[in-house]
Formats: structure tokens, sequence, C-alpha cells
């Protein structure tokens, strides 16, 4: 066989890995956001926003 075509061959064989970690963290990417976004963290997410801007006297 020949050797420029046996290397290309080894180098396509872990092409699926690749291509399965990308889904698996584009999966975890969108339920991020999805979670950032979602009603029920609005109130939570938004006393975070402010927590830079306190001095910690009003708690």
């Amino acid at each position: 066989m020949n050797p420029l075509i046996r290397e290309a061959a080894e180098s396509v064989q872990g092409g699926w890995l690749l291509g399965v970690m990308t889904v698996v963290f584009f999966t975890c990417f969108v339920a991020w956001i999805a979670w950032a976004w979602a009603p029920r963290n609005r109130a939570r997410l938004e006393e975070a926003a402010r927590q830079p801007f306190t001095d910690g006297g009003d708690q």
C-alpha cells in the first residue's frame, strides 16, 4: 500500500471522534444558553448582575 494513502487513512480514523465531540459541545452550549434565558432564572441572574455595584451594606 502506498505510504501516503496509509497515512491519510490513519488520520481519517479519528475524525469521527472529533465530529462526535463537536456535537456534544454544541449541545452543551445550546443547553447553557437555554438555561440562561429561562424565565425562572431571571430574578437570580439580574441580582447577580447588580452585585458588582453594591457595597454590601444592604444585606
